[in-house]
């Protein structure tokens, strides 16, 4: 979708859709809303009007055109003006964006007044206009179009509104790019196919560096736990090396780390899960999807930070030479783990991919996955998980979250969670005891980060979007995109 920015009068725009918008209990329209309800013969009075349109946030009505120079004209509600902010016209342009595509309209226009808020409305319409039917071939005709263009209509300076709609459209793109890794069926996202995306993903930003660690390179850096997950399946696990640097980088930048578990389908192996939604630990790559998508957002943005990230990509299934529960691993930093559930294969990829982390000495790592159902439990779809012992880190993230509209909620990593994840065979268990299983799970991760400041982000609950919102259409979200995007930003500054 391509977004114009242009002066003029949003009464005298040509679109397929004038959009409108309004706050709740608001009765004198503004001048620029007043001029298209003029073209409309008083349609957007008469709206505010109607006994069921409040003019909630994100509520939309459409009303005849008159002689405005569109198809219709479209009213979206702001909900009260007091606290609205970017979230909300965030909200508000993707469910204008959503209304237009169900009335099958290419093109809608805005009166960007608000200068400020101009860069969520791009990053709402992009985020609203993605199509996760990456594999229908009929009914075409029947399912939403897809909005071709949009105009923002202003009454000052140009340049740097057109920065700030090109900083939306970045991240949107991002998210996007991360769910529509996620949306893939397993036998289309492999850890090799995985691998290449990124290597593409290179190729695409001059900023952006790329290689891939194959089963032989796993196994010579021993990587015990990767390899160990791999083991069931056809599909070779890879060790995906991504590195941002800005343009005209020096010395003496920040370096940052983010890691995501990768495992692009987990039957669970030899313990495996249950049939019934099976077929949706397709999205248990999740966390991968949000480094590569977190790096599409630095290669359009190009903060001024060094960001490395890693990827520990495998499938676990259940073969005959797939790993056993009481079977012995040995992780890439030397500590033996007891595999008491083959289920819990996210933290054996992570602990190798967070040990090789931090020996590359970044000032901070922080990691995303699919880790444990505990969380979705704790946190429902709310918030994900946020785990550190490091306060002035977890501040950093936490205000990242706020930031990019990724919402986080700090869980309390105790070293208590720790000593649980002890071994009797071995110096580590894979699981612990049924209550506080993130924390665990986060204790256990915590091995193989000592000495590095280091945060877990538990995005199991956040990560898929069953229902269906104008910002987050059904299926994969693109979480941790925007998140991990937000925290190299802070850590820029």
């Amino acid at each position: 979708m391509k977004i114009t920015v242009r002066q003029g009068a949003l009464a005298q725009t040509r679109a397929d859709a004038l959009v409108v918008g309004v706050h709740a209990g608001v009765k004198k329209l503004s001048a620029e809303n007043a001029a298209v309800d003029k073209a409309c013969n008083g349609a957007i009075r008469e709206a505010l009007g109607y006994g069921d349109f409040k003019a909630g946030l994100g509520q939309c009505v459409f009303v005849p055109a008159g002689k405005a120079p569109a198809k219709r004209v479209l009213v979206v509600g702001l909900g009260k003006r007091k606290g609205f902010d970017a979230a909300g016209s965030r909200k508000a342009a993707a469910a204008a964006a959503r209304a237009c595509r169900k009335a099958r309209l290419k093109s809608l226009a805005f009166a960007a007044t608000d200068e400020a808020t101009t860069d969520a409305m791009a990053e709402g319409l992009g985020m609203a206009n993605y199509d996760a039917g990456l594999h229908l071939t009929r009914d075409a005709d029947k399912r939403p179009l897809q909005l071709t263009s949009a105009i923002f209509c202003v009454d000052g300076a140009l340049a740097s509104v057109r920065k700030r709609v090109a900083r939306g459209l970045g991240l949107a793109a991002g998210v996007n790019f991360s769910r529509d890794l996620v949306n893939e069926p397993s036998n289309c996202m492999t850890p090799t196919i995985m691998a290449n995306r990124a290597k593409a993903l290179a190729r695409e930003f001059p900023t952006i560096g790329c290689r891939v660690w194959g089963p032989r390179e796993i196994e010579k850096n021993k990587m015990g736990g990767l390899m160990g997950v791999g083991r069931g399946s056809t599909e070779p696990s890879q060790f995906i090396h991504l590195e941002y640097k800005p343009k005209g980088a020096g010395r003496g930048l920040k370096k940052i780390a983010f890691v995501g578990k990768g495992v692009t389908f987990d039957s669970g192996g030899i313990s495996i899960k249950p049939s019934a939604g099976m077929e949706l630990m397709k999205f248990d790559m999740g966390g991968a999807a949000a480094v590569l998508g977190a790096f599409k957002i630095l290669g359009a943005l190009q903060p001024k930070v060094h960001v490395l990230g890693y990827i520990a990509a495998a499938e676990n299934m259940p073969d005959g030479s797939a790993i056993k529960p009481g079977d012995l691993l040995t992780m890439m930093n030397g500590l033996t783990v007891e595999v008491n559930n083959t289920d819990a294969e996210g933290r054996l990829v992570l602990g190798d991919a967070l040990h090789y982390a931090k020996s590359r000495k970044p000032e901070f790592i922080v990691d995303a996955a699919t880790l444990t159902g505990a969380c979705m439990i704790a946190l429902g779809d709310a918030a994900c998980g946020l785990m550190s012992e490091d306060d002035k880190l977890v501040k950093l993230i936490e205000g990242a979250g706020k930031a990019s509209g990724d919402p986080v909620w700090r869980l309390p990593l105790q070293d208590r969670h720790r000593k649980l994840m002890k071994g009797h065979v071995a110096d580590l268990k894979n699981t612990g005891p049924r209550e506080g299983g993130a924390l665990t799970a986060a204790g256990f991760l915590s091995n193989f980060t000592v000495g590095a400041r280091w945060a877990h982000l538990d995005i199991a609950g956040v990560v898929w979007n069953d229902p269906g919102t104008a910002l987050n259409p059904k299926g994969g979200t693109g979480f941790g995109a925007r998140l991990f995007a937000a925290i190299a930003e802070a850590a820029a500054e």
